[in-house]
């Protein structure tokens, strides 16, 4: 009996130790995006733009994407949404290192062209949810980062 109470009990713990991790990479990339969007407030009016257009801001190299949201600021702030979804684990993390890299270009180039954007990134959100990895670029990183945690849990 106790051995039988013992398996039950290992594969319970198995069956929610995959839910969770299927709960975490199962993000509704488009969903996620469009509520960033629509949700936060922004400055400038941030433009939908193409993996291919998102190309002239960012190498992603070998990583290989399913799925990909861009809103793009016109240049006059930092402000930005990205949302991807990869291939595998191994591609989200070369896409998450690839954003934080995009940050600190951006501080750079604001640095001096709007010092005021640098508040923003300094509190930029880059999270990676399983195979999805995002990025936020807000005056409001608090709202951004509760909107991101209900999606991306």
């Amino acid at each position: 009996m106790r051995k039988k109470t013992v398996c039950i009990l290992m594969v319970a713990v198995m069956l929610l130790m995959t839910a969770g991790c299927k709960g975490s990479a199962d993000v509704d990339a488009k969903a996620l995006a469009d509520a960033l969007r629509n949700q936060v407030t922004y400055n400038d009016d941030l433009a939908s733009i193409d993996l291919d257009t998102a190309g002239m801001f960012y190498s992603f190299g070998d990583a290989e994407i399913n799925e990909a949201y861009f809103y793009e600021s016109s240049g006059a702030t930092a402000e930005e949404i990205v949302v991807i979804k990869c291939a595998s684990d191994a591609d989200a993390g070369k896409v998450e290192e690839i954003l934080k890299r995009r940050v600190e270009e951006q501080k750079e180039s604001f640095k001096d062209y709007v010092p005021a954007e640098l508040e923003k990134l300094n509190t930029a959100i880059v999270k990676r949810s399983g195979k999805c990895v995002i990025l936020s670029v807000s005056d409001e990183p608090d709202k951004a980062g509760d909107i991101i945690r209900s999606y991306a849990k």
